[in-house]
């Protein structure tokens, strides 16, 4: 497969740059998605959603004037138009004749950090803000109500805004996902408003687990107890932006946790869902839409599952926030002590809930875990401009300046690879056709 300079690409920072690569690279799959119509604006599908809810009433009929309301909206680390979701869901509670002040309305953060009072005025806007209450959820809330129990015993805490209130909405997203199978439903109460000790029991648990995968709903233990846990703490109704390789709003689903999550996955599904022949030697992935903090390596789930086994894993990183030196060293350290065993001693540590960067969030100790486990692997040659070469290597990946320096790494490790390149990493399904 032949691939002109002004026809491949990748996406960096929301925009294409174009580049050639290497005459003796065989291009196997260039995962550029078919043109489609254009969207139609979040709102009305949230609109349309919400007067065609599945598996439920609507709230219109569902609420009354004498409800108290949760609404639990998804952090940063998610790329859907949050405002205008939320705006087409308070539509429809002013329409039921739910007063504003029988509202809250909680970022549901797990274990991420709160949003600053700019960030909600700019992601929601001064108006909602002024009108509504808005909360931050603490995962470590000495308040967090007891709500059931996970199969390790553990007891689950929810937040005590959300536990108190007659209904409880959630607003998230549907993206694949790389433990979860797919983003949306149940998460936006589990973790999305959970207790610490309770996630880290959960994700450390089920992550490794077989069944346990990007894309994988059925027999999936990660994604089965998030949806009991969801069902416990009695989450009523969702609205899920279903996100397309653009990380714009393909559709919008509305209506029972379980039903219109499982609806939402089949349309996500059709949208984001690409074939390709065989493994490569070395893949070309970037992480758009990610670029916070440690959001950034989870493309590598799908690259790894289109790349050989000892192959090369070629990632373009767009990074904003920060790398902690805490967590750049957690890396450095597990790889002093473990270089001989990565994916062995990754195990032994969440079998044994043992952070590997202690002190550090759940999301960060996740990101480390998960990367590790590809770089057992995999070679991983890391294109960031952002990130010093220093931090990079110390966390266990090659570094590249630029793509050129990649291409000529890539070269000397295999002369003539087949190769993918993926322009969009974040929010694609890879699926391997049947030999």
């Amino acid at each position: 497969m032949t691939a002109p300079a002004d026809k491949t690409f990748i996406i960096k920072r929301g925009e294409k740059e174009f580049f050639q690569i290497p005459d003796k690279w065989n291009l196997l799959t260039f995962a550029l998605f078919e043109d489609r119509p254009g969207r139609a604006p979040a709102g009305d599908l949230a609109g349309g959603a919400l007067r065609r809810p599945i598996g439920s009433d609507r709230l219109t009929e569902l609420l009354s004037p004498s409800d108290t309301v949760a609404i639990l909206v998804e952090d940063l680390t998610r790329a859907s138009p949050k405002g205008t979701i939320l705006r087409a869901v308070l539509d429809e509670l002013r329409e039921a004749g739910v007063p504003d002040r029988s509202i809250t309305v909680i970022i549901a953060l797990g274990t991420h950090r709160g949003l600053t009072p700019e960030e909600l005025e700019r992601t929601f806007g001064a108006e909602l803000i002024e009108r509504y209450r808005f909360i931050n959820h603490d995962c470590r809330a000495p308040d967090l109500v007891p709500v059931c129990r996970l199969g390790t015993r553990r007891t689950v805490k929810i937040n005590r805004k959300a536990h108190d209130a007659g209904f409880r909405i959630g607003l998230g997203s549907i993206f694949p996902h790389p433990m979860n199978g797919f983003g949306g439903g149940g998460k936006i109460l589990f973790p999305g408003i959970a207790d610490f000790d309770s996630i880290l029991d959960h994700h450390f648990k089920h992550t490794f687990n077989q069944g346990t995968g990007l894309g994988k709903i059925d027999g999936n233990p990660f994604y089965r107890e998030i949806r009991e846990v969801a069902r416990s703490a009695r989450l009523d109704f969702i609205v899920n932006s279903v996100l397309d390789q653009e990380d714009g709003v393909g559709h919008v689903v509305a209506g029972d946790p379980v039903d219109a999550h499982m609806a939402g996955i089949e349309r996500s599904k059709g949208i984001i869902s690409r074939e390709f022949d065989r493994k490569a030697d070395i893949t070309l992935i970037t992480s758009f839409p990610y670029e916070e903090g440690p959001q950034i390596v989870k493309p590598l789930a799908p690259a790894s599952m289109v790349t050989e086994e000892g192959g090369t894993i070629i990632l373009c990183a767009d990074f904003t926030g920060d790398l902690p030196d805490p967590f750049v060293d957690s890396f450095h350290r597990f790889h002093l002590e473990h270089g001989d065993d990565l994916m062995g001693a990754v195990l032994d540590h969440f079998s044994n809930n043992h952070l590997i960067m202690e002190d550090g969030a759940i999301d960060f100790n996740m990101a480390i875990g998960m990367t590790l486990a590809v770089q057992h692997r995999f070679r991983i040659i890391l294109v960031a401009e952002d990130i010093p070469r220093e931090k990079a290597e110390k966390m266990g990946f090659i570094y590249a300046a630029d793509l050129e320096e990649a291409f000529d790494m890539g070269s000397s490790l295999c002369p003539r690879p087949d190769v993918h390149i993926i322009p969009s990493g974040g929010v694609i399904l890879p699926v391997l056709r049947a030999p």
